[in-house]
């Protein structure tokens, strides 16, 4: 499957040029004028990597990135420049952009930066959270030292691959993750379980979406796999107090199953 390019450019002229050279180079490529759009586009279909301009007639490509950035959400973002302007540059990098490529720029350049930017991020380990404080989202805290999950200081039940599966999707906010990469940290030593792994996570969804079969931090990537978006400010699970007594009973008790 062709790895998807964003190219986001109020420039046509610009814009046109990368998508035709990235898209005889073997990417499939979408483009975006508005910087300002970006984050209802990656919702709806989620690139490899954004190749974006800093600035932009409508919107910045900074103020995206950054609500990216805050959002959990560490897609590869390659910036690029108006000038050759130094300040700039530090700005965008330390907004989180992973490479800053200065205009006028050559194609070829452009594409060899997005080939080391994706190698570069593929390569990446997730993150071990093992020895991390822990981890609260919306409402609930994972803590890794006892591998236990709390709603607003309830204990919520978790069996043994739903908590690897959520402690793979909490060291890993923002990243989708595939089916492939889910089945092989979870059961490293044993042949794929692809189907497995959609068991678990509809599961986990149980545990921890207000509605399993319309969820948000644990959303479906069509063809590429999950991502976990905590952080949803109008998201909430209802009052703690009532935490058994509101859930169905698939969530207030402990799910049996026979995989392992």
């Amino acid at each position: 499957m062709k790895q998807l390019i964003l190219i986001v450019h109020s420039d046509p002229a610009c814009r046109d040029a990368l998508r035709t050279y990235l898209q005889s180079s073997g990417f499939d490529v979408a483009v975006l004028y508005d910087p300002g759009k970006v984050a209802e586009r990656v919702e709806v279909e989620r690139p490899a990597l954004i190749v974006m301009t800093s600035g932009a007639t409508r919107g910045s490509g900074l103020a995206a990135l950054q609500a990216l950035r805050r959002g959990g959400d560490d897609l590869p973002v390659i910036m690029l420049g108006e000038q050759d302007d130094v300040t700039e540059r530090i700005v965008a990098l330390e907004c989180g952009a992973d490479d800053f490529i200065c205009k006028p720029f050559n194609v070829h350049e452009v594409l060899a930066r997005i080939r080391c930017v994706l190698k570069r991020t593929a390569q990446a380990p997730l993150q071990e959270p093992a020895f991390k404080p822990p981890f609260s989202f919306n409402g609930f805290e994972l803590d890794y030292a006892s591998r236990t999950l709390t709603f607003q200081a309830e204990p919520v039940p978790l069996q043994q691959t739903e908590y690897a599966v959520l402690n793979l999707f909490t060291s890993a906010p923002g990243r989708v993750l595939s089916k492939e990469v889910i089945a092989q940290r979870i059961w490293p030593d044993a042949p794929p379980r692809l189907a497995a792994v959609g068991v678990w996570v509809h599961r986990l969804r149980r545990r921890i979406e207000q509605d399993a079969a319309m969820p948000r931090l644990i959303q479906t990537v069509r063809a590429k796999g999950y991502v976990f978006r905590p952080g949803s400010d109008d998201w909430s699970f209802g009052v703690s107090r009532k935490y058994h007594a509101s859930m169905p009973p698939s969530v207030a008790e402990p799910v049996r199953t026979s995989l392992r």
